[in-house]
Order: structure tokens, then C-alpha cells, then sequence
């Protein structure tokens, strides 16, 4: 970042703060090819890391009014962008997974009975291992995994603390990885879980 950009923060915050959309428009001129390259190196898609950007700064701009001098605007940037991709791969996962549950039937004529056979035992193994889950903790997991919400999303929701929706996740995590030994489906789960 060039010193003459380090130097219009304050100005750009203060335009911010005052709902100025012209700052928003200069700083995905500065800023959004950075966050574009980003996107693309992490989702591997021209036109999904297209679509990220403009949420990424349509979720900045709602953000603006928090802003003061000390924040630097890249920094909030790529946290948003870090955080809005997580969010989009999980949910890509999960639609994946959904969609080959409903696909089932159309599997080739050839392994189509195994198949079925190995998918439905695989995600029956997955619902059995989710219902041994606590009420809680399940809740938890499956707000942050199946619904896509952020971890501050979900403590506000259940009135708790970010660390406990973290510390359930990660238990979940733990309990199910034990669970489910079957190698496919746990490279399944991974793309859900991590």
C-alpha cells in the first residue's frame, strides 16, 4: 500500500462515517482487485470471487459507522473476505452434499444400487453420529455448519459466549471425526467441518 493511500485512511473513514458512497466506489477502486485476487486464489472461480467482492464491501459499508482512525480499512477488508468465504465454501459443501442426496436416483444404471447403498449408509452414519450430540451442542453445530452462520451470529441467537459456540464446535468436531471411520465419508465432513 502506497504511502499517499495510508494517508487518505482518515479521510476516507471520516467520508465513511458520514455515508459517503463515493468513498466506498474509490476504495473498491484501491482496494478491490486485492480483494478480488484473494477471492479467486481461495475459491478457485472467477465468478464466485466476482460475487464475494461485492458482499465483501456491501458488508464493509455496513460496517462503517464502527470505523474510527486506528482501523485500517484493508485489514477490516480481508477480515470480512476471510471470514465471507469460510462462510460461502461451507455453505457450497453443504448444498454439494444436499444435492447428491437428492441426485441419488439418477446415479448410472451400472453402480447405481451400490452407490445409493454407500451414500445412504455413509449419511445415515453421519445423522446417527449428529442425534449423539448433546441438545446443545448439536444446536450449535449444526447453526454454524448446516445454516452457515457466524459464530457471533450464533452466540446471539442462544445467548452465549463466542468461546462456548467455539468450544462446542470444536467438540463436535472432535466427536464426530472419532464417530465416522469410514474414510469417504469423513473427507466428505472435512469440506463441511474445517
Amino acid at each position: 500500500m502506497e504511502r499517499s493511500e495510508n494517508q487518505q485512511w482518515p479521510d476516507w473513514i471520516r467520508r465513511l462515517h458520514r455515508g459517503e458512497e463515493a468513498v466506498l466506489r474509490e476504495l473498491l477502486t484501491v482496494l478491490g482487485p486485492k480483494v478480488l485476487g484473494y477471492c479467486k486464489k481461495k475459491t478457485g472461480s472467477d465468478e464466485d470471487a466476482e460475487e464475494l467482492v461485492l458482499d465483501i464491501f456491501l458488508k464493509f459499508w455496513h460496517y462503517r459507522n464502527r470505523l474510527d482512525a486506528a482501523i485500517n480499512p484493508e485489514a477490516l477488508l480481508f477480515t470480512i473476505a476471510r471470514n465471507h468465504i469460510l462462510n460461502f465454501m461451507r455453505n457450497q459443501a453443504v448444498h454439494k452434499l444436499a444435492a447428491a442426496s437428492q441426485q441419488e436416483t439418477e446415479l448410472p444404471e451400472t453402480d447405481s444400487v451400490l452407490h445409493k447403498f454407500t451414500y445412504n449408509e455413509l449419511y445415515r452414519q453421519y445423522r446417527q453420529a449428529l442425534e449423539k450430540l448433546g441438545d446443545k451442542q448439536r444446536t450449535v453445530f449444526k447453526m454454524s455448519r448446516e445454516e452457515g452462520l457466524s459464530h457471533r451470529e450464533i452466540a446471539e441467537k442462544l445467548g452465549i459466549s463466542i468461546r462456548t459456540v467455539e468450544a462446542h464446535i470444536h467438540s463436535s468436531v472432535k466427536y464426530l471425526r472419532g464417530e465416522l471411520k469410514d474414510g469417504f465419508i469423513v473427507i466428505v465432513l472435512l469440506s463441511i467441518l474445517d
